[in-house]
């Protein structure tokens, strides 16, 4: 039987600065916003897309130390839904965020060309999962 496939690539520019923050075991965690423009040729029209984005471990300190917003950056990684219980109606609420595992920078906020390009993928024996910082889907993510 084949396996679900959960993969996401986007291109886009960070919304505002990378927040950082901080596992119980000390490994970092970051969150930011890219927005991603889609061109409707039916339309004559761009669409923006916003979607939400998490990085662990070393990678999240990368995006802190080199993102900042207006920077477009390509990433790729899986989606992840979280789900919780609104404390005040009761009702179950959801929040989809894409959990980075590589990106690339890809120039400068202005949209020139910038000499800190770069590429950063996790690197793993063939076949082991990536180590996100000591996240796993069991802990509760601190935001």
């Amino acid at each position: 039987m084949a396996s679900d496939l959960n993969n996401i690539m986007l291109i886009g520019r960070l919304t505002k600065d990378p927040e950082s923050k901080y596992l119980p075991s000390g490994s970092a965690v970051v969150e930011f916003s890219i927005a991603n423009n889609y061109y409707m040729s039916s339309k004559n029209s761009t669409e923006v897309n916003y979607f939400d984005v998490v990085a662990f471990g070393k990678m999240a300190e990368t995006v802190a130390k080199y993102l900042t917003k207006g920077k477009q950056v390509a990433i790729s990684g899986t989606l992840r839904q979280d789900r919780w219980q609104d404390k005040d109606t009761n009702a179950t609420r959801s929040k989809v965020r894409i959990i980075m595992q590589s990106m690339q920078m890809l120039g400068s906020a202005g949209g020139g060309v910038n000499n800190m390009d770069a590429t950063y993928t996790p690197t793993t024996p063939s076949g082991a999962d990536v180590d996100l910082g000591g996240f796993s889907d069991d802990d509760e993510v601190p935001f």
